[in-house]
């Protein structure tokens, strides 16, 4: 067992308070400040390293992080790059039977998956912690033999300099990540693995002996042996807990060991009988879809927890009264504890390593089918241990509302919001998301049960892979393009686009005509329409070469044991196995690029106030060095109208928008038959690489100044309150049709951030107002809200002394982070933001 001795953990002076943990039990203090010591702890989650032996043997599979690009630098130009050169002469051999190497590439990944997992990770139980299941993160060899890793090498380049290229031209990011889905987690808690084991089996079966020798045999044949390693794991936790009790002087925590071992004889291989029980399967089973993909849970989701676990809560804690609500809350903090280890993956940077940018998400509440309420006593357990164990990052939870959401959630999900600094969880609108959902193909009756993965992107539950994060075109680009007859410089020589001094623009995208020859404002929109099409083809055509890439050479056996339709199918669930496939283009840039093309059209068209010419040079010269520039920034950020603020010319330029991209993203699929679809989630490029890599634009907007962020308005152009910025939301997202019913062009999700001042809701006649305010964001409104309660001088003053608010959380746009240990860059964007009042 891992000890620590308690120590006082003292934060220093600091002249705004900032939000603390409170009423923990000793148990969950224990953990909870047990984690945040950080490097100082003697166990940890550290990365571990695992190879085959072969030479160029690779564990990091770069392509999960061409979604971001602050790491572009470590994977090189040529060569395999700092982080694959690392891991390869840390990693530890492990030991393989002689027949290893004539196994298929499936059965390879999951034979060398359940060696490491057995006898190369060691099986803790971490002070007084309920649940077993430690250390988890991972990076996996990807067991290639070295012809195949030749090949392997050659094609990750090609696929390295296509994504490098479409982001130094500012067209954004795009790449194959992992996680991002909610895995059949209720199935496993309810009917065991052994279910799975059985239906595999029978599966393969079914075959003729021609299919159990090709791809379907291999597959099938690497999904039944990852199916018993959870019990084999479970098995090895049991014995460490008895191995424990037996030492233990303890009575009460040798029970506790005693009971632990027996609910791991029992879960997750057989159906879990108590809540102690689904809630040690749960963890279990999440924990090794991050082994295995080497991914520490970005976007790994736990659905909608308050709903899988009712029954067995309901059961012990209120009906039976096996166990006390209090003691279930301590079995909850040990899977809060397990989730937040996640970003002990890269502790030994910055903050602990703790970057905000996993996002383990749990649905909570919600509509059932025929729109009642579902909201339970657990909910509400699970939302005391939010705010309890708050600040902390993981789980991240997600709390759907919906017209019959009850007074009592309301009430305490303003309270919650009162007390916090960032936002303690998301906000999720049932009535707009399900009918995105629909929109895309999910049946009717079928639908209302979507839950969240990652930072808001809608999905289904067990049977769904949409790819939430894997492209994230910046829609801004298109209205360069445009300006630019197709043209575009590389922006890593130089971040003006239209006249580079370094680097020769070069045509990538269509030639629609010179902008300066364009008379009418409809010759210069029917342009604009031909650029951000061809801006959707070419980020499918980029994506695409990852997807392939992933597809042939990294398959994921055990997930693909928890995805419905890939045992059905004899297919791994990253090449066409899920019932539900999709990947989501994330559009970046939006009110950016709207509120552009509402500039040239009143200036240039309209009013005549000045040339597409004197546009353009203005632009690139950054609205710098004449007084005629000043002037004509000063018009353009100040006259033209605004999408935010209700404004029907706005609202319906903005909409027409909206519709055109987002259907364009319907048109294409993955060669894997995954359905390409929209939303704006933005994550953080908007402040960081994206806005970097953008120009001035026709918006006013100056050369690296942050973008727009997802679907908000652009940064101070709301200024009509925030009912009109709500309004403007859900009018671009489709309004509601002539019956009533709502229309939502942006099945994912669409990321919606707010930031109100902490003296808004300080006596309950304003936070009735704002209870109000949510009511009406359910009729009006978008698909998800994240809302910040901020004083702006507290930010101010934290830049000045980090020391005092290293617990300080600030919500970014889907998901919460440290404010002290984001870049200064994204800092100030949160202080610019607009402080709303009611």
């Amino acid at each position: 067992m891992v000890t620590t001795e308690k120590k006082d953990l003292l934060s220093d002076q600091q002249k705004y308070k900032i939000a603390e943990p409170h009423d923990l039990s000793p148990r969950n203090k224990w953990l909870r400040d047990y984690y945040f010591l950080g490097v100082k702890r003697e166990w940890n989650n550290e990365y571990m390293p695992f190879t085959t032996g072969i030479l160029g043997d690779r564990q990091f599979a770069e392509s999960d992080y061409y979604i971001v690009p602050e790491i572009y630098f470590y994977l090189g130009n040529k060569s395999r790059g700092i982080y694959s050169s690392s891991l390869s002469l840390m990693a530890e051999k492990v030991e393989l039977s002689k027949d290893f190497w004539s196994k298929s590439l499936p059965e390879r990944r999951i034979i060398f998956f359940e060696k490491v997992i057995l006898d190369n990770i060691p099986q803790e139980i971490i002070g007084p912690e309920l649940l077993a299941g430690g250390r988890f993160n991972t990076q996996m060899s990807k067991c290639l033999n070295e012809k195949e890793q030749k090949i392997y090498e050659k094609q990750n380049l090609k696929g390295r300099h296509s994504v490098f290229n479409y982001h130094n031209h500012g067209f954004g990011n795009a790449g194959a990540t992992a996680g991002h889905l909610i895995p059949n987690y209720d199935y496993i808690i309810k009917n065991g693995f052994k279910k799975v084991h059985n239906e595999a089996t029978e599966r393969y079966n079914l075959l003729n002996q021609k299919e159990k020798k090709g791809p379907l045999g291999d597959e099938l044949r690497a999904i039944i042996q990852a199916s018993e390693i959870p019990r084999k794991l479970a098995k090895r936790y049991a014995e460490e807990c008895r191995r424990l009790a037996n030492g233990s002087n303890d009575e009460t925590r040798k029970h506790e060991l005693i009971q632990m071992a027996n609910n791991l004889e029992i879960v997750p291989w057989e159906p879990a009988q108590t809540f102690w029980q689904a809630v040690q399967s749960l963890w279990l089973i999440h924990m090794l879809v991050m082994s295995e993909e080497s991914y520490p849970g970005p976007g790994l989701s736990f659905g909608r927890t308050d709903q899988h676990l009712w029954d067995l809560y309901k059961k012990d804690v209120i009906d039976e009264r096996n166990i006390t609500k209090d003691f279930a809350k301590d079995i909850l903090g040990s899977f809060w504890f397990h989730c937040n280890t996640a970003y002990d993956a890269q502790m030994r940077v910055g903050n602990n390593g703790i970057t905000a940018g996993f996002g383990q998400l749990m649905t909570l509440s919600g509509c059932g089918a025929n729109g009642e309420d579902l909201t339970n006593e657990l909910t509400y357990t699970i939302l005391e241990i939010v705010d309890e164990w708050s600040p902390i990052l993981e789980p991240k939870p997600n709390v759907r509302l919906h017209r019959n959401s009850p007074d009592k959630l309301l009430n305490i999900i303003v309270d919650m919001i009162t007390k916090s600094q960032g936002a303690p969880f998301l906000l999720n609108f049932d009535e707009r998301s399900i009918a995105g959902m629909i929109r895309e193909g999910i049946p009717k009756e079928d639908a209302w049960d979507y839950a969240c993965v990652g930072c808001l992107e809608n999905t289904m539950q067990g049977n769904d892979r949409s790819g939430t994060v894997n492209c994230n075109p910046n829609l801004v680009k298109s209205i360069l393009l445009t300006l630019n007859n197709g043209k575009s410089a590389n922006q890593n020589q130089n971040v003006l686009m239209l006249h580079p001094k370094e680097g020769k623009p070069v045509q990538i995208g269509l030639k629609t005509g010179l902008a300066e020859d364009f008379k009418t404002w409809e010759e210069f929109w029917n342009a604009w329409v031909k650029q951000i099409k061809f801006q959707i083809k070419y980020t499918v055509g980029i994506y695409n070469i990852s997807e392939e890439f992933r597809a042939k050479w990294l398959p994921t056996p055990y997930l693909s044991t928890m995805v419905k339709g890939c045992i059905d199918r004899g297919l791994d669930v990253r090449n066409g196995g899920p019932d539900i496939r999709f990947v989501t283009i994330e559009g970046v840039g939006f009110a950016t690029l709207v509120d552009s093309l509402l500039a040239i059209k009143k200036f240039v068209y309209d009013e005549k106030k000045f040339t597409i010419a004197e546009l353009k040079e203005a632009m690139e010269n950054d609205f710098k060095g004449k007084k005629e520039w000043e002037i004509m920034q000063s018009l353009l950020k100040n006259r033209a109208p605004k999408y935010g603020n209700d404004n029907d010319e706005a609202d319906k330029l903005a909409y027409k928008v909206m519709e055109i991209w987002s259907q364009e993203c319907f048109k294409y699929k993955t060669p894997t038959n995954f359905q390409f679809r929209p939303g704006m989630l933005s994550w953080n490029y908007w402040a960081g690489e994206d806005a970097g890599f953008t120009p001035a634009t026709p918006d006013g907007r100056n050369t690296g100044q942050f973008l727009s962020n997802a679907i908000s308005p652009t940064n101070g152009a709301d200024v009509q309150g925030p009912t009109a910025v709500t309004n403007s939301v859900g009018t671009v997202l489709g309004g509601k049709d002539k019956n009533g019913n709502y229309i939502n062009l942006l099945p994912n999700g669409a990321s919606h951030t707010l930031t109100f001042n902490p003296s808004l809701l300080r006596n309950p006649e304003l936070k009735e107002k704002f209870k109000s305010y949510l009511k009406g964001y359910i009729e009006n409104g978008g698909t998800a809200l994240q809302v910040n309660i901020l004083d702006a001088n507290m930010l101010k003053d934290a830049q000045i002394n980090p020391e005092g608010y290293q617990n300080l959380l600030v919500r970014i746009t889907g998901y919460n982070a440290y404010f002290v240990s984001i870049g200064k860059e994204l800092q100030d964007e949160i202080i610019a933001r607009e402080m709303h009042n009611m």
